[in-house]
C-alpha cells in the first residue's frame, strides 16, 4: 500500500507494509531509506515478507519526491540545499510512523542504505541534541549500510545517539571505508552502544554471496533491539 505525506507543500509517497496483528497490540516499525539510486524495490522485495511475518511494520518513503530529484549526483547531495530537504522528509516520516495507530512509538528503527544511511545518522544526531528530551529516544536503533555521519551532524551528536549497527564493505569505492571508521570512532567517543560488520572484499554493492549472512545479521540486530 502507498500513502502520501505532505512535507513543505510537496506530496511524498510512502510504501507501507503492516502486519495483520501483534500479540502486544502495538507493532515495532522500521523506516527504510533508499540510496541515491532510489533502489527501494530491491530491498523491499527481500525484507518486507520476513518483517511482516515477524510482526514488524515497514515504511519506505520516496524522499526524493519532495525535491523533485532523480538519481542525484555528488554535487547535488552536498550542495547544502537538497540534503536538508530530504532530512526534513525523513523526520516527518518518523513523526508519522511514531504517531500511527498500532505502532509502538518506542520501537522504531531506521535502516539506511548509502545516502539513506547518511540521512538516518544525521537525523539521529540532530534528535540526540534536541532540547526536547522526548526526541532523544525517538529512534530505537539504526542500521547503517554503506553510509556515514557527515558534518555538521557528527559534531552535534550526543551520548543519546541510538544503538547502531555499522555495515560497510572494506573495498567500497563510492563511500570510503574511512567513513565507517570515523563513525565508529565517534560512537566510541560518545560511549554509544554499537556493533560493526566490516566486510573484506566487498564494495558498495554487496555481492550475492554475502547477502544471506548480511540479512541474518541485520535480522539478529533488529530483533534484539526492537524486542521481537
Amino acid at each position: 500500500m502507498t500513502e502520501l505525506l505532505s512535507v513543505g507543500g510537496k506530496q511524498v509517497r510512502i510504501d507501507v507494509y503492516e502486519p495483520t496483528s501483534s500479540a502486544s497490540g502495538l507493532s515495532p516499525a522500521i523506516i527504510l531509506l533508499h540510496g541515491s539510486g532510489g533502489n527501494l524495490e530491491w530491498w523491499l522485495d527481500r525484507i518486507s515478507p520476513p518483517l511482516k511475518a515477524a510482526g514488524i511494520a515497514l515504511f519506505a518513503p520516496h524522499y526524493f519526491d519532495g525535491s523533485g530529484t532523480d538519481h542525484p549526483d555528488y554535487k547535488t547531495i552536498i550542495d547544502g540545499v537538497h540534503f536538508p530537504m530530504w532530512l526534513e522528509t525523513v523526520q516527518a516520516t518518523l513523526h508519522k510512523v511514531r504517531t500511527r495507530p498500532g505502532i509502538d512509538p518506542s520501537r522504531v528503527a531506521l535502516v539506511g542504505v548509502s545516502l539513506g544511511g547518511f540521512l538516518a545518522l544525521a537525523l539521529a544526531a540532530k534528535l540526540s541534541a534536541s532540547p526536547e528530551a522526548d526526541e532523544h529516544h525517538a529512534i530505537r536503533c539504526i542500521v547503517d549500510l554503506a553510509g556515514g555521519l557527515a558534518e555538521p551532524y557528527a559534531s552535534v551528536a550526543t551520548k543519546d545517539f541510538p544503538t547502531t549497527l555499522v555495515v560497510h564493505g572494506e573495498e567500497d569505492r563510492v563511500v570510503s571505508i574511512e567513513d565507517a571508521h570515523k563513525l565508529i570512532a565517534r560512537l566510541t567517543e560518545l560511549n554509544v552502544e554499537h556493533e560493526t560488520l566490516l566486510l573484506p572484499g566487498e564494495g558498495h554493492w554487496f555481492s550475492d554471496g554475502i547477502q544471506l549472512p548480511l540479512f541474518l545479521r541485520l535480522a539478529q540486530f533488529l530483533r534484539k533491539n526492537l524486542g521481537v
